[in-house]
């Protein structure tokens, strides 16, 4: 019986890379010619996608390969693409994992464009998959300085959200590259709407150091050693007036909706019980309702903040 070599040929890899790139496209996580991915064909070489490729229709001879210097080997009518330094410096720095995938999922730039943390334990599965997923500092796109900061984050984490940019993960191999990127724009879609509903509820301290267990247990003590036994003990903040303050002002909270809604209502019926509401239309009236409502919590509010500070 022949038994199949592990190492994938070239033509292997080139098929698989291109499955993926369908795949991304096909799923939402990259639209027109955003994105760049990359599978290692062996320890010196890589396949990474062409510049302004779009990743629907993209074919198996339009990969470009190069070395881990990052020089061009073949396909020299096409360049890669402008983010090779990213693929480049992660190799460096994870000599085990075998791809990279960089996308821009919806939901997951959504979280770092709103300044909202998503590196919140609350999805058991995405713990056990990919542990705590930071958020990498902003840098500009195609530059060196990026790919170099992406590449310390990615010593110890699988996947990394880049500030108003897009998302990486790496993986054995580019289909576990590509289902970390999948599961991780899926549980932002939970998150999203779970944000939407009231407010992200983190699992119990205990239940998350299980699931810590786990995953280092499912996959191996390596990964024990690069993420360390605890996962998540920096997100926590303290629980303080500040905090509910800058919560409940926020704009987009739904708790301070509802407190400007009754306040409002108040006062327009306080408004209408006046004389001087008589000689106003409806639309006035709702008006300088509006108007008082603010002023009043203009007030309260400030004195309350200034009180804090």
């Amino acid at each position: 019986m022949t038994v199949k070599n592990e190492i994938n040929t070239e033509a292997e890899c080139r098929e698989s890379l291109k499955k993926v790139c369908n795949l991304a496209y096909q799923k939402g996580l990259l639209s027109g010619t955003e994105g760049n991915l990359s599978f290692k064909i062996n320890d010196d070489l890589i396949l990474v996608t062409p510049r302004n490729s779009h990743k629907g229709f993209i074919e198996t001879s339009d990969f470009v390969v190069v070395d881990k210097d990052g020089n061009t080997l073949s396909n020299w009518n096409k360049k890669p693409t402008t983010e090779l330094s990213l693929h480049i410096e992660a190799y460096k720095k994870r000599p085990d994992i075998k791809a990279v995938v960089h996308a821009h999922p919806t939901t997951v730039v959504s979280f770092s464009v709103a300044g909202i943390d998503f590196n919140v334990p609350a999805i058991p599965e995405i713990i056990v998959l990919l542990g705590e997923v930071p958020t990498v500092p902003y840098r500009e796109p195609g530059t060196t300085k990026l790919g170099e900061l992406i590449s310390v984050y990615l010593e110890k984490h699988d996947a990394v959200i880049m500030d108003h940019h897009g998302a990486v993960t790496v993986g054995s191999d580019i289909f576990n590259a590509y289902h970390k990127m999948e599961s991780l724009e899926h549980a932002a879609k939970i998150m999203y709407f779970a944000h939407t509903l009231g407010e992200i509820k983190a699992l119990e301290d205990k239940d998350v150091e299980e699931l810590v267990k786990q995953r280092h247990r499912i996959y191996g003590e390596e990964i024990e050693l690069r993420e360390g036994s605890k996962l998540f003990q920096v997100r926590k903040e303290t629980f303080n007036l500040k905090n509910v303050f800058k919560k409940l002002t926020e704009s987009n909270s739904p708790v301070f909706q509802r407190i400007l809604n009754l306040v409002n209502d108040i006062v327009l019926l306080a408004v209408s019980q006046t004389t001087y509401s008589q000689k106003l239309s409806s639309e006035e009236r709702e008006a300088l309702s509006r108007e008082l409502t603010a002023s009043i919590l203009s007030m309260i509010l400030g004195k309350f903040a200034k009180k804090m500070t």
